[in-house]
């Protein structure tokens, strides 16, 4: 009998590649399909996977697979459901390889393999009610699997269901048609409690900054869930969804699967914060981040990108923001910045949960005592001027103060949650007072602090020759995300 089984790459309505796996060693040995390569729409699984074919390696066609994985409870639930060691990631990427993040889908190889175009349609609408008994047995049954069949194809420990939002109704779906929303109930521990309301108000406070970010709301059944749009799914407004090839994949991928690292280095202190080993920094940092700029279709707006990424982040205390919470469209020219996603106010439920950051500022990996040589620690990572960081930081931290507190008390929030919202809009006004003294010495420009001479001002009027392109991407939009 052979030890080599076989795994179907596959875009929607085409063939990719194959992957070889050993059974004995475990080795996964990738190849393109020449008829791929020589697409006109044909792209590149990741910057490590070149559509020449050369150079890729079986470890990093392994951490390719598992960063698509699911992680925790729905991983567990299917392998014990299945019989499956957590190691068996050949047969994991067929149970959850339909519909992972991206463009591509995985299955087993063989005579009758379909590709997803060719695949028989299947939908089942949710009610509101079924879904809140599915949410509320979560303990005994995975959120993820119904019927045998499951809807969580999506890397993360939070539960989670991909579904689509038609006509204001919830369906599951497969075969040839394609999820347009991601659905996140509340976590089941207490120690986040109202994390739905936590989200969405972050992400809404990013949509008022002006910050790329995809569209959420609440949702309740009555449990509140939050609805995410997919921003790797495209459709036409008004499209009939449920009809197959009317969601259209677009391909990403995460930090981890841009540097070819596995998911486990997501933290850049790979050994914790703690203990003899507390200094190794393996994992995914800023300046690894930085460092893909070479790989960008536009290098000026990736930067920009990634320092407003980064500096939102500080200013809310999303001290979780590590490598699989950033992603990138790969296309056959490079890869562009993806909308901004999973923004959550971890420091709002105290000490005990995560206090250090998943990136440091330089040295510092709590988001309450970063100070001076740790912003010019980063401008020197990001190969800006201190000057230039200074003034992102300024303009972000005053946007951030002008609506913190309005969008608190919107009325998307109830009870409870209202208070916990109330509470992270005074943590962010706070720590944007903070980063203000921080860069600010009695009244004087911040760059006097960061030992710099003065702002230089070019020809255009733009501080330290500033892309005004890549300023309006964000600030300038600030209103319009809020529909004024």
């Amino acid at each position: 009998m052979t030890s080599i089984l076989q795994l179907l790459v596959a875009s929607y309505g085409q063939a990719i590649g194959n992957i070889r796996c050993d059974v004995h060693d475990s080795k996964f040995d990738f190849y393109y399909y020449v008829n791929w390569q020589l697409a006109n729409d044909a792209f590149p699984l990741s910057p490590y996977f070149a559509l020449s074919g050369e150079g890729i390696t079986s470890r990093e066609t392994t951490n390719f697979i598992v960063n698509l994985l699911p992680e925790g409870d729905a991983r567990m639930a299917a392998c014990g459901y299945h019989k499956l060691s957590p190691a068996n990631v050949y047969t994991l990427a067929h149970i959850f390889g339909h519909e992972p993040a991206g463009a591509t889908s995985f299955q087993f190889h063989g005579n009758n393999s379909a590709l997803p175009s060719a695949q028989e349609a299947f939908y089942k609408r949710v009610s509101d009610q079924e879904l809140t008994e599915r949410i509320r047995v979560r303990d005994r049954v995975s959120l993820a699997q119904w019927d045998g069949t499951w809807y969580q194809c999506l890397a993360g420990v939070q539960d989670k269901l991909q579904v689509v939002l038609h006509d204001e109704e919830l369906y599951l779906v497969s075969g040839s048609l394609t999820s347009t929303h991601i659905l996140k109930p509340e976590p089941r521990h207490s120690r986040t409690p109202f994390l739905v309301a936590n989200e969405h108000y972050c992400m809404s406070l990013a949509a008022a900054v002006g910050l790329p970010v995809a569209p959420v709301h609440i949702r309740r059944t009555p449990e509140p869930v939050l609805l995410i749009e997919r921003f790797d799914r495209r459709w036409a407004p008004g499209a009939d969804v449920l009809q197959p090839g009317r969601v259209e994949r677009r391909h990403i991928i995460d930090g981890c699967q841009a540097l070819g690292l596995p998911g486990w280095l997501k933290y850049e202190c790979t050994s914790g914060h703690h203990g003899p080993h507390s200094a190794r920094r393996h994992g995914v940092s800023f300046e690894k981040l930085f460092g893909l700029l070479p790989k960008f279709v536009d290098e000026d707006a990736a930067k920009t990108f990634i320092v407003r990424w980064a500096l939102f982040n500080l200013l809310i205390g999303n001290a979780d923001a590590h490598g699989k919470n950033i992603s990138f469209h790969q296309t056959d020219a490079g890869i562009t910045p993806a909308l901004i996603y999973d923004l959550v106010s971890v420091r709002v439920y105290g000490e005990k949960v995560l206090p250090q950051m998943a990136m440091g500022f330089g040295s510092q990996f709590l988001g309450e005592e970063v100070v001076l040589h740790d912003l010019a620690a980063f401008a020197q990572i990001a190969e800006i001027s201190e000057g230039h960081l200074v003034r992102e930081l300024r303009q972000m931290a005053l946007t951030v103060k002008e609506w913190a507190s309005a969008l608190a008390v919107d009325a998307v929030y109830q009870g409870p949650e209202r208070e916990l919202v109330l509470r992270i809009a005074t943590y962010v006004t706070a720590q944007a007072s903070r980063l203000l003294r921080v860069i600010s010495a009695d009244g004087e420009t911040s760059t006097v602090r960061l030992g710099l001479a003065k702002e230089t001002v070019d020809a255009s009027g733009d501080i330290d020759g500033a892309n005004p392109k890549i300023e309006d991407m964000f600030y300038g939009e600030s209103k319009k995300h809020l529909g004024e």
